[in-house]
């Protein structure tokens, strides 16, 4: 498979930056793949003039067409201001990747919104895998796609010289640790006073370095040979993920839950927090909650003891008890940790936490919440998740009722 990287600067004008795409694109020789940096179509400054970026994307969509060498670009998604990974062939243009983590201080203040993991796609024959900048340094992103089947990561970048040292040493690790191929496409120039660091690159699966492109504009074009993943994987293979926790190590008392929690604001992580009886876990459940995962770093459900639920719903309620209840909640990958309490509300338990992030139902206004206007007094936030389903345990209850035969 033969590449070819476009490395160019950046300014504030997006007319001058795509410009420099565009003429880069065209000098380019017969390869299977063009790939240009993230915001690539208009730089960083311009990314959220949106009229131009759909301008931008149906020029680029028409020149793809005509030269007939399939592109792989940044540029906003003007849709779902997302930083997004364009692929452009003669058959049209597809994202085929979202920034995943926004670099802080910096990307959320310009109007972008975090997007989501996506699966590797084809060029030809080849399965690739496409990482934007910042999500470099989460090496289970690179680890997901790879376990996916891909065989290259694209790293698309505007990553600033300052840093360039771990831009490079974190793409050969990536590529040592899944015995894979890694390419940085980066800029050069500079986005809001801060020098772009360029030194475009390719390493191997073992981490050899195979070319470099310094700091001047130009086109990096390699050869890729997917035989050296087999050659690198003959003694050892690590492509794979470790085995998940098992429930039993998320279902924890609170004494022993506070202290991880504290561990993981040191690291700064936002912490959300949702309650419920969670009976008969649905998909309604399932939705919910992987939403409600979506607004921070870790999940903390409170799930209402059985003595709760009966004071709550009846005398026959629960149908499951709490240790099935809670087992089955822990095996969500959405779900970090499971609390039991006794008490009707959540109340006692939302003050030990202290969450982030309170979730609930778009069913609940946000003055009934218990533990609402705490959450918000210290900054916190309060999401309400609209269910995706129509369905509750109280229905599915009725209905196995109504259906059953009659003696």
């Amino acid at each position: 498979m033969k590449i070819a990287a476009l490395q160019y600067p950046f300014s504030p004008d997006g007319e001058e930056v795509f410009s420099r795409l565009l003429n880069l694109y065209q000098k380019c020789p017969p390869v299977d793949l063009v790939v240009a940096p993230e915001l690539g179509l208009t730089g960083y400054e311009a990314s959220f003039a949106l009229d131009f970026v759909k301008e931008a994307l149906a020029r680029l969509k028409e020149e793809v067409s005509q030269k007939g060498l399939p592109l792989l670009v940044g540029a906003t998604d003007p849709e779902e201001k997302k930083s997004a990974a364009y692929l452009f062939t003669e058959k049209g243009a597809f994202k085929v990747a979202e920034k995943i983590n926004l670099f802080p201080g910096f990307d959320a203040p310009k109007g972008f919104r975090p997007g989501r993991r996506s699966l590797p796609f084809r060029v030809g024959e080849a399965p690739v895998g496409v990482l934007i900048c910042y999500d470099l340094r989460f090496p289970e992103l690179a680890k997901y796609l790879v376990t996916r089947g891909a065989k290259l990561v694209f790293v698309l970048a505007a990553w600033p010289q300052i840093r360039l040292f771990h831009f490079h040493q974190l793409l050969r690790a990536r590529a040592i640790e899944n015995q894979v191929f890694t390419v940085g496409v980066n800029a050069t120039g500079s986005v809001a006073g801060h020098k772009l660091a360029g030194q475009s690159v390719v390493f191997s699966p073992l981490g050899e370095e195979m070319a470099l492109l310094k700091d001047e504009e130009g086109i990096l074009i390699t050869e890729i040979d997917f035989r050296e993943i087999s050659s690198a994987r003959q003694l050892f293979v690590t492509s794979r993920f470790c085995p998940p926790p098992t429930p039993e190590e998320k279902i924890l008392p609170l004494p022993r839950l506070l202290p991880l929690l504290e561990e993981a604001r040191a690291l700064g992580q936002q912490i959300v927090f949702t309650n419920g009886c969670f009976d008969l876990l649905h998909a309604g459940h399932v939705s919910y909650l992987y939403r409600a995962r979506q607004e921070g770093d870790l999940l903390v459900v409170g799930l209402n003891a059985d003595t709760s639920v009966r004071r709550l719903k009846g005398p026959q309620r629960p149908i499951n008890p709490e240790d099935l209840r809670a087992k089955v909640l822990a095996g969500l990958s959405a779900v970090d940790f499971v609390v039991l309490f006794e008490e009707d509300t959540p109340e006692a338990l939302i003050k030990a936490i202290k969450p982030d992030v309170l979730v609930k139902g778009a069913d609940w206004p946000e003055d009934k919440i218990v533990g609402a206007s705490f959450v918000k007094a210290y900054g916190g936030r309060v999401v309400r998740v609209p269910f995706e389903h129509p369905i509750s345990t109280t229905k599915l209850l009725e209905r196995i009722k109504n259906e059953a035969p009659s003696h």
